[in-house]
């Protein structure tokens, strides 16, 4: 599958980093990630979501994802975190057809984000909430 071998190339260029991937109805869906502490600050985080955005972008896929501040990160520091690269408040969470993560990113430059129906459903459409 695109996403475990995805993975396995983030892990390959960055050694220590943890993630988890997969890819369901049309969007990347980012379980989990985890930067070792020794390299928290420097810059990696940016790097290892550079490689995955880019990735997705360059396949027209959505990204989602679920900020948590269940292994000790400071939630709306991660949030803004995922602001950064283009991540919105996903406002339909939950609703039929829509991703049920709380975060999602539209594919930025790509002819293939217009083949996704996912990506033209309204579930990936600006937040202001």
């Amino acid at each position: 599958m695109w996403a475990d071998a995805l993975a396995e190339e983030v892990r390959a260029a960055y050694p220590g980093v943890h993630l988890s991937l997969s890819v369901s109805r049309g969007y990347l869906l980012l379980f989990l990630i985890t930067i070792p502490n020794a390299e928290r600050g420097n810059g990696l985080g940016t790097r290892v979501m550079q490689h995955l955005i880019s990735a997705a972008d360059q396949r027209g896929i959505a990204m989602t994802l679920n900020p948590t501040d269940n292994f000790g990160a400071d939630l709306d520091r991660l949030q803004d975190f995922y602001r950064r690269f283009g991540f919105i408040t996903n406002k339909w969470c939950g609703e039929i057809g829509a991703s049920g993560e709380s975060m999602i990113r539209v594919p930025r430059n790509s002819s293939a984000a217009a083949d996704n129906p996912a990506c033209s459903s309204s579930c990936c459409q600006e937040s202001t909430v």
